[in-house]
């Protein structure tokens, strides 16, 4: 209730900021001519990018948008997508701790959809790499329901990541790396002209990896290639062609572990009921954050991706111009990997007697040891997307006008062909995880299953008007239409029946630009997303999850500078979730809900010598069965700061912090006497960076989570997470 409390005042403080600012005027830090350019490009971006597919200016779009460049990505040290997203507001990152098999993010509480260069790239699961940092331009993430522009996505936002292309200027850069875990790395980036009247541009980006990874008998070795042409056809026109290949072999981090050893020490006994009391042989003891139950020369995960990519621009006249992406992918991911055997398992096999048993023990058996799944797949995903829209730039009366109208077309197939791993004959190898001795291996059987294949198109209408660059109405509507085949389990029986469903989506937003620069908006929107897979009782399949935010805020950017402030207050409200059906509890009904309310702060500024980056999140979530999302914290907060005194020329000093508050999961199932959801206490790290930089050379030391801390991220079910420790990576990088 506190929270809820604070909510609606924060709400109703940034409501009335815009008229508190009518007779107060701000004083500002000039900082006008301050440098925006780093040695990697771009320091900060005060523009929105591609994401909403107009490029306007962050402290003029109604909505909230954040964009992590590549020089910060550089300055960061960001190794993955999850240290990219660190730093920026509303974003939970990193939940499931340490885990290379993908990126895993809630944005205002849900997972969000995941694009590249405004294309879609996840279905399923396990079947493609994760994304190479210093391969991106840029990594955009608009928050809050975005199916306007997307048709099926997440009501919690997109994340889009952006390519290094010809069609950017860029400096010349090689950069040799070495770092924790016997990281070493090499990358390039060199563009140029292709032909004397410079209507030929190149580009070629690279990198080569050999490195261990965090845990015993791991590695993280990659290579990725992503040269790229763009040829202008005229002064107004202009084609990209972008080829991607990306093969990287990972060992998995995720063990699943129990939450007895992780988030609290083993007990002198386990006490079950009916059976009386069992002593641990692990009194006391608690796991590092490098725990390893798996077996070396089992576990990997080993995922390659090839890809074709053309962006196509024109403009036509003073009025309308195009813009078209397409891109055809190929991946494939082999995953095989050994962990803690978890409840769920139990469960699935049907031997529910035995989960009550199997967790008063806390998931050990009565020797100290643990039992392990051996679970193999083999997985592939090839896709097929495009999007154009046209848009025109006119004037209707007195007010300026600009209205896109787009099309767009997705293609997938992805196949997963996996173990039938819920059977408990096909598990155990038993360990011990405090003192493992590794060596046997279960090989299951792979069961070939039908791929599913998933169709989507959407025709969209998105439109502004501006009343004397003062006051902006933005408002649009969207078609989809997507389609699913039949899915089914291991053992070919159908679990996911064919599913066809299409729907509206719109969004509305209104901001008023104020004399001294403060920018109070409101904006509405909704999604849906196909994602509630299964069948109801007669058979067919469930409906999409549906979502509407409201959002209000206000931003701030004095003219001429770099600085840019910005909080916003949101409700989020997603329908359609499943339920049991308390008529015939082996059934499932969607009648949940699920909900977000909130606000974020963010800002940037100069200080002269030194430029801060903060962020601050509040939220509070429930749904229909308990007052929290799992994993979701009630807070978040980070700042950057960065230090580069003129007496020092050419050095730069980093410090940044990151807060996690506590966080709730539910155990998901009740067994009297045991928990029925896990608290994981809230957390700080700190990262650091010292870069020197003397005309073409660029000397860098990160450090994250400087002061090694144990941190488990999150628990539920049963299980916990842990995060990274300490890593250290020292760069050296020639602009040529």
């Amino acid at each position: 209730m506190l929270l809820r409390r604070t909510t609606v005042s924060l709400c109703a403080l940034v409501a009335a900021l815009p008229a508190f600012a009518q007779d107060i005027d701000l004083e500002d830090i000039n900082v006008s001519g301050a440098n925006t350019e780093g040695f990697f490009g771009e320091t900060i971006s005060l523009q929105t990018g591609t994401v909403a597919k107009t490029g306007d200016a962050i402290a003029e779009t109604p909505r909230s948008v954040s964009v992590i460049t590549a020089d910060q990505i550089q300055e960061r040290g960001a190794r993955d997508l999850e240290e990219v997203l660190a730093y920026t507001p509303g974003v939970r990152a990193g939940a499931f701790g340490m885990d290379n098999r993908a990126d895993w993010s809630y944005v205002r509480g849900f997972n969000p959809s995941f694009l590249r260069d405004g294309l879609p790239t996840r279905y399923g699961f396990y079947n493609s790499p994760r994304p190479e940092t210093f391969l991106l331009n840029s990594v955009e993430v608009l928050r809050g329901p975005a199916s306007g522009l997307y048709g099926d996505s997440s009501v919690g936002g997109v994340i889009n990541t952006t390519s290094k292309t010809s069609a950017q200027d860029a400096p010349n850069i090689v950069q040799a790396q070495i770092g924790t875990n016997k990281r070493k790395q090499v990358a390039v980036d060199f563009s140029g002209e292709g032909n004397e009247d410079g209507t030929l541009k190149y580009r070629f980006v690279g990198l080569l990896r050999d490195s261990d990874d965090v845990l015993a008998y791991s590695q993280d070795d990659a290579i990725a290639i992503a040269p790229s042409l763009t040829w202008k056809l005229g002064a107004d026109t202009e084609v990209t062609i972008l080829a991607e290949y990306q093969k990287n072999n990972a060992t998995p981090a995720s063990q699943f572990a129990s939450y007895i050893g992780t988030l609290q020490p083993v007990p002198d006994q386990f006490v079950i009921p009916g059976f009386g009391a069992v002593p641990s042989p692990h009194a006391g003891r608690q796991f590092d954050s490098d725990l390893y139950v798996g077996e070396p020369g089992f576990d990997r995960y080993d995922a390659r991706s090839g890809s074709i990519s053309a962006n196509f621009q024109h403009r036509f006249n003073e009025v309308w111009s195009l813009n078209a992406n397409a891109r055809y992918s190929d991946s494939k991911g082999d995953y095989d990997h050994a962990y803690w055997y978890g409840a769920t398992d139990l469960i699935a096999a049907g031997n529910i007697p035995a989960v009550a048993q199997y967790l008063y023990l806390g998931r050990y058996n009565a020797d100290g040891t643990i039992n392990r799944t051996f679970y193999k797949s083999r997985n592939t995903l090839k896709t097929a997307a495009a999007d154009a829209y046209a848009t025109a730039e006119y004037r209707l009366g007195g007010v300026e006008m600009r209205s896109v109208v787009g099309f767009n077309y997705n293609r997938a197939k992805f196949d997963k062909d996996s173990s039938a791993n819920t059977d408990p004959a096909n598990h155990g190898a038993p360990i011990n995880p405090f003192d493992p001795n590794y060596g046997t291996i279960i090989n299951p059987t792979i069961i070939d299953t039908p791929a599913v294949k998933v169709t989507e198109w959407g025709v969209y209408n998105q439109n502004r008007a501006a009343i004397e660059d003062r006051l902006f109405l933005d408002f649009g509507l969207r078609f989809s239409q997507i389609e699913r085949s039949q899915s089914t389990d291991p053992n070919n029986n159908s679990v996911d029946p064919a599913a066809k469903d299409s729907d509206w989506t719109g969004n509305a937003a209104i901001m008023y630009v104020l004399d001294n620069g403060l920018a109070p908006y409101a904006s509405w929107a909704t999604s849906f997303q196909q994602e509630t897979l299964g069948a109801q009782a007669d058979g067919t399949a469930f409906e999409p999850t549906k979502g509407r935010q409201y959002e209000i805020g206000v931003k701030y950017q004095p003219k001429g500078t770099n600085t840019l402030l910005s909080a916003a207050a949101f409700d989020i409200t997603k329908s359609n979730l499943l339920q049991t059906d308390p008529n015939d509890p082996s059934q499932r009904i969607q009648t949940g809900e699920a909900s977000s309310k909130g606000i974020e702060l963010e800002a940037f500024h100069n200080f002269g010598e030194v430029s801060v980056q903060a962020s601050y999140t509040l939220l509070d979530t429930e749904t229909e069965t308990q007052d929290y999302i799992d994993l979701v914290p009630e807070q978040m907060a980070s700042a950057w700061i960065n230090y580069a005194p003129k007496s020092l020329d050419g050095w730069n000093f980093g410090l940044g912090a990151r807060f996690t508050g506590k966080t709730k999961g539910s155990a998901g199932f009740a067994v009297p006497g045991l928990p029925t959801e896990f608290e994981t206490e809230s957390y700080t790290l700190l990262d650091a960076a010292i870069s020197y930089q003397k005309n073409d050379w660029r000397v860098a030391l990160n450090v994250s989570n400087l002061t090694d801390k144990r941190v488990i991220t999150g628990c539920a079910t049963f299980t916990c997470y842990f995060g990274e420790g300490r890593n250290v990576q020292l760069s050296v990088t020639k602009a040529f």
